[in-house]
Parts: structure tokens; sequence; C-alpha cells
């Protein structure tokens, strides 16, 4: 009776104190909430009401706002009116815009971004299918409608990214009306990807986007600010409107039709022919931008800023010392010196109420572990011990089965061998009329029992004690099985007595697959070799006729010619020139692929190297660079015209990507190990952003600085080349310190 009475005891009093310590947390908070005012918050939204603003819609009427104290209002939007101008007047205590508040920051606008809603920016270049613009070099010379403060400086990042000047592109202001599009008025608008091609579409015309994310630039789309100067006086209501629009984002995500039809009930947005359709169109590409199944709704990551901070650099459209510090909101730290007080004595009380209950609870615990510890362990183990035991002989049969494995044993004193059901089965015999004396070698394909007869004798010697080989069987029709085949050999109580323990795997699926993928690739190396071939043959093809248009067309008097036909003219010139140039390209890098078996001759470094130099000499004697030689292994065996394209696009390179405010150096040396000889090729010049490029670098027409002139066709030939014969080539390059290729030749050709 004295032991159920300390358990029940114990239970009550437990119960009580818990009781106690929950309605004091309880009260506590109901009085913390009650006495916090409702603060009036006016939010400024960038655009009309749609679903862009689904997430501060649901937070209003889902009440998420208020529970945090806050008195939403919402202000509508439009072409007209400046978010970022109505928040730092004063007119608005948060807005609504995009990453272009980065500009504006290093401008000085005093703003801070509290929280980032969409995770990509959804800003993107519109233009008709039927045009044929698919890319951003189409826009070249082309009419462009954007807006200076709508994601322009991101769609000009694009243009730099991609070599274009920003002066070649004819820049329109946005009229706001796709009309203009439409009626080819523009070539491309700027748009925003979660509304715009929709509109277009359901007027029945075929649009394509260009995305800046397809060519490297992620930059952020919707996110949230206000003014430095309220940030910093209402930090804690900051944290407020962000924890509340937060919930409202995701509130909106999970309810998606029921927002669209409390959107359809704002004022304006049926007036504007907005329709269901339209907004549930909206809602799933506004999900896809969000990104909330990676990533945190409100998470900021500031290395993105700092990226598209040094893309305005490479643009020089901030100071190279502009800094991001200061741009993100940082929540303040918690004031405990203003509530220590209250801290003191919840743990005073806390720390009273958990001493009476460790010493009480200390000595019941004694009680009860002696009591039941030795029954419990003994169940419980029992019970553990018995599951494994099933689950394992379950799982081991499962396995054996599924795998389709069969066992063997074999007593060589006794000659017994017995196979199981699955070995019958591979075999197509009956297990129960199958006699039990049987030789194994009687399954073995003849020209396969030397191999078996040879591990056995090895194994019975003891060199080894278990055995792996692929073999045949012969099942009841005659025909071949290929089969795994692994055995141990055990030794038994009679003397010079063995036993052998196996499993047998069919492979004969296996086997017949590697035949085909053996089959199929002969005929993919014949298809590439006719593709090559064909591509050779018409790239000499197109080229007479092409240097006969050339020559032609420099005989031709362009003074006859009107203003108008010289234009023409000189665009046809263009269109020739670089058609006889990718022609040229064409030819070089299908000569090159075609050398199926190279030459290979003792060459010699220093030989090919002074060549190379003599063949530049005016470009070297122009720039005058120090070129400092360490051929420390001086002949290996190579194909000499190889050698020579590698020393003539690595010097060029140098030369092309030197450092104009110092002199070239370049280091060139020779060194080699027990597999391969290394070419090493250092310089100082301007270097390169491998994270950046490094992916790209030996592609085909890579060039990563438009001002410098160039095809891009020498890394990728080097490439090839030094591939072709197992060779290796590894860059390493720095922005303003300079680049290192090394380049492994096989020594064993």
């Amino acid at each position: 009776m004295d032991y159920v009475h300390c358990i029940v005891l114990s239970a009550c009093m437990r119960n009580l104190i818990q009781f106690v310590f929950t309605c004091f947390i309880i009260i506590s908070t109901c009085f913390y909430v009650a006495a916090q005012p409702q603060e009036r918050i006016n939010l400024q939204l960038k655009w009309y009401h749609q679903f862009q603003f689904a997430g501060y819609y649901a937070a209003h009427i889902k009440k998420f706002y208020e529970k945090e104290g806050l008195d939403v209002h919402f202000i509508e939007g439009g072409d007209q009116k400046s978010v970022l101008r109505e928040v730092t007047q004063g007119h608005a205590d948060f807005g609504i815009t995009g990453s272009d508040i980065l500009y504006n920051y290093i401008e000085g606008s005093p703003v801070v971004v509290t929280s980032v809603i969409f995770q990509h920016s959804p800003y993107t270049f519109m233009t008709l299918k039927k045009s044929g613009i698919r890319s951003p070099l189409n826009l070249y010379k082309r009419k462009v409608m954007a807006s200076g403060d709508q994601g322009w400086f991101l769609l000009r990042s694009l243009f730099f990214r991609e070599g274009i000047p920003p002066d070649s592109i004819k820049l329109m202001k946005h009229s706001w009306n796709n009309q203009d599009l439409i009626d080819e008025k523009v070539d491309a608008i700027s748009a925003y990807s979660t509304v715009e091609p929709f509109q277009l579409k359901k007027k029945g015309y075929e649009v394509y986007l260009i995305s800046p994310r397809d060519y490297g630039l992620d930059f952020y789309g919707d996110l949230i600010f206000t003014s430095k100067r309220y940030a910093e006086n209402n930090a804690d209501v900051v944290e407020a409107f962000n924890r509340a629009s937060i919930k409202g984002w995701e509130y909106a995500l999970a309810h998606k039709e029921e927002m669209i039809t409390y959107i359809l009930g704002l004022p304006g947005v049926k007036e504007r022919n907005i329709t269901r359709e339209h907004l549930e169109f909206e809602a799933n590409e506004t999900e896809n931008l969000i990104y909330s199944n990676l990533v945190e709704i409100g998470h900021i990551n500031t290395g993105r800023f700092q990226n598209m901070l040094d893309m305005y650099k490479e643009l020089k459209i901030v100071p190279a010392s502009a800094s991001i510090d200061g741009l993100v909101f940082e929540k303040k730290e918690i004031n405990w010196e203003k509530i220590s007080y209250t801290i003191i004595l919840i743990a005073v009380f806390v720390a009273a109420l958990f001493s009476v209950i460790f010493i009480w609870n200390r000595r019941l615990v004694k009680i009860v572990n002696k009591k039941t510890k030795e029954l419990k362990d003994e169940v419980e183990n029992r019970k553990i011990a018995e599951e494994i035991a099933r689950q394992n002989e379950l799982k081991l049969k499962l396995a054996i089965k599924g795998a389709n494995i069969g066992l063997w044993e074999w007593d060589v004193y006794t000659q017994e061998f017995t196979i199981s059901k699955q070995w019958c089965f591979l075999l197509g015999l009956d297990f129960f009329s199958l006699p039990i004396r049987k030789n194994i070698f009687d399954f073995i394909h003849p020209q396969d029992i030397p191999i078996l007869k040879k591990s056995l004798k090895t194994n019975f010697a003891g060199i080894r004690r278990l055995s792996m080989h692929q073999l045949r069987l012969l099942n009841s029709n005659g025909d071949e099985i290929h089969v795994l085949i692994s055995f141990r050999v055990i030794k038994t109580e009679v003397k010079k007595g063995r036993k052998l323990y196996g499993v047998v795997v069919n492979i004969d699926n296996i086997k017949k697959q590697e035949s085909s993928l053996l089959q199929l690739s002969e005929e993919l190396m014949h298809s590439n070799k006719e593709l090559k071939k064909f591509a050779y043959i018409t790239s000499h093809n197109l080229r007479a006729p092409v240097v006969n248009i050339v020559a032609l067309m420099s005989m031709f008097e362009k003074k006859e010619l009107t203003e108008n036909n010289v234009q023409i003219f000189e665009k046809l010139d263009a269109s020739v020139t670089k058609l006889n140039d990718t022609l040229n390209d064409l030819i070089e890098i299908v000569s090159n692929s075609r050398k199926d078996l190279p030459k290979l001759d003792t060459v010699n470094f220093k030989c090919v190297f002074e060549d190379i130099c003599r063949s530049i000499n005016l470009e070297i004697e122009r720039i005058n660079p120090s070129i400092i030689l360490d051929f420390k292994t001086q002949d290996f065996k190579y194909t000499r015209s190889y050698l020579e394209s590698i020393f003539l696009n690595m010097l060029t390179n140098a030369i092309k990507y030197r450092d104009k405010e110092r002199k070239l150096t370049i280091h060139i040396s020779t060194y080699e190990d027990d597999r391969y000889v290394y070419l090493k090729v250092s310089d100082n010049g301007i270097g390169m952003d491998l994270k950046k490029n490094g992916q790209r670098l030996f592609e085909l027409y890579q060039r990563f600085e438009p001002s410098i002139q160039g095809k891009g066709i020498g890394l990728f030939l080097v490439k090839s080349q030094v591939e072709s014969l197992s060779g290796k080539l590894f860059v390493n390059s720095e922005l303003g310190v300079g680049t290192t290729f090394t380049i492994a030749f096989l020594k064993e050709l």
C-alpha cells in the first residue's frame, strides 16, 4: 500500500504543479497581449490589386496582422505612383518593390529591406513568337519598351552579360499597353512573367520570354521595405509586420481559390477585365517565383545582394566603393535589462517547484526501478531477440528468392551433391525427382569445367578460402545459361574430407545486355564518323560559293547605290563576312576532329616554341613581354602540329588578355612524373572569374571580355587536341592576378 500510495501522490503533485505553472504562463501572456494598442500601418502596393499581393490580403482577412497588434491599410499602386517616394516621404510605412531598391539605396535613399517574398525576379523580355526574337542577341538595334524603375537594371545587366552595348538597343518609355507589341510598334517589352504573357495568349498571340535567369542572372523579385528612420524607431513593429505577412503568404499559397475569390471582389479588379482564369495563372506563376518548397518565405541572402552590387559595378552605374552595409534590416536584440526582474521571479518559482519534484521523484524512481527492472528487461530482451530472428529469417528468404539465387552443397568425400529449388528452377529440373548423388561437373558447360577444376585444386591446397567465377551451366534443354558461382571450402571431420558450400546467381540477362551494348556502341561510333565526314564535306562545299560572294561584293561600287541600298548592302556584307568566318571556324574544328590517328614524332619543346615566336614576331615586338623559360623536360613523343597549336593559343591569349597597367610577364616550364609530361604556362594578365565562367571556359564561341577581339575557339581546340591523345588540361585563374594553364601529356601513347 505504501508503494502504490507514493505513486498516486507523486502523480497528483506533478499534475498540480503543471496546472499552476501553465495558468501562470497563460495569464502573463494574456495580460501582455491585452496591453498592446493597435498600430496603424499604411502599406503601399507596387501595382493595382492582383494575386501579386495575395499574402498581404490573407494576413488582413485572417487577422494575422490584428493578432500582432497591427491595423494595416492597403494603398493601391499604379504606373504613375512611385513606391519608393511614398515610403521615404512618410505617406506609407511599408512598401512592396523589386530588387532595383539596391540602386536606390546606393544613390542615397534611406531605406531598409525587411523581407524578401519572391526569390526569383518576374521581370522578363516578351516578344511575339512570329518575330523570331529568341535571345538577347536578337535584340541588337531593336526597339525595346521598358520602365526605368521596373526591373531595368536587371534587364540592362542581361545585355552586359551577353556582351551587348546598352546604347545599341533602341529603348522606349513603357506605355503599359500590350497593344504596342501586337501592333509591332516595338520589338520587345519588359513584362511581369505572372501577368502579361497570359494576357497576350488569351488574345490569341504566341509569345516568347527572354528570362535573365536563363542567362545566369537571378535577382530578387518582390520584397518588403521601409524607411531607415521607421525601422530604427519601430523595430518591434517591423518584426511583427514581417511575421504576419509571411503567415499570410503561407496561407495564400495553400488556399489559392479562396484568395482569388476575395481579389475578384476588390475595387477596380473586374473593371480591368481581370478574370478568375487570369488570377489562377498568376497564382501558379507566383508560387514558382516565391520558391517556398525550398526557401523559407521571407528569407534574405545578403550574398545575392552582393552579387547584384558586383554586377552594377561592372556596369559602372554605381561607384566602386559602394557597399550593401545597412541595406538589410537586422532584428533587434532582446533587452534583458527590462525583463530581468520578471525572469528572476519566474526562475525562483520554477526552481522551487522542481526542487520539490526532484526530491520526491528521486525516492520513487529508486523504488520503481528496483521492482520492475529485472522483469521488464527479461521480457523486452526476449521479444526483441525473437523479432530480430524472425525478421532476419524472412529477409534472407525474400532476398534469396528475389535475387534469383540458387544454393548448393557438395561433399567431395561422399560425392553427395544437393541443390535448392531455385537452382532447379534455373535449369528447368524437377526438384523432387532429382537424384541425391550427382557430380557438380554434370551441370557445367564442358569448356568451363577446367576453370572450376583449377579453382578447386587451388582451394584444396589451402591457398584460397572464397572463390567466385563466371561460368556457363546447361539447362534441361541443353541451352547455355551464364551464371556467377561462388563457394567456400570447409574441412570436415573425415580425413582429407572437404565440403563446398556455395551460391549460384543467374546473370544471363546481364550478359545479353552487355552484348547488345557493345553492338550499339559500335553503331554509334560508326554514325559519329559519318556525321564528321558529312560536316567536313558540307563546310568545304559551302565555302567556295561564299568566297565567290565575298569577292563579288568587294568589286561592287557602293557609290552608285542610294543611301537606303547602301545600308542594306552593308548589312548583307556583314552577314556574308560572318558566314565566311563561321565556315572557316567549322572547317578548322572538323579538320581537327577528323585526325583519327595523328602522327607521333619526337618533338622538342624549345624548338616548337621558337618556331611559334617567329610566326608572331611582330606582335611580340609590339608588346615586348618578359618571357621566362624553364624546360626541364626537353623532348617527348607527341604530334607536332598539336603542340604548335597549343603554344600559339597560349601565347596569343596571354597577349590579348594582358593587364595594360603593367608589363606582361609569361612563365613557361616543363617537367614530368612517371606517367605524364607537364607543360605549364602562366601570365600576370587580367585573369578570369572561374566561379562565374569556369563551366563554359572551354566551350565553343565563349568570350568573356566583349571589348577584346577574338573568336572563342582557341581554348576549345586546345582542349580537343589534348584530350584526343588522352591528355588533361587544368586552369587556375584569379581576377587582377593572372592565369595559369597546366597541360598533362600522356607518356605512353
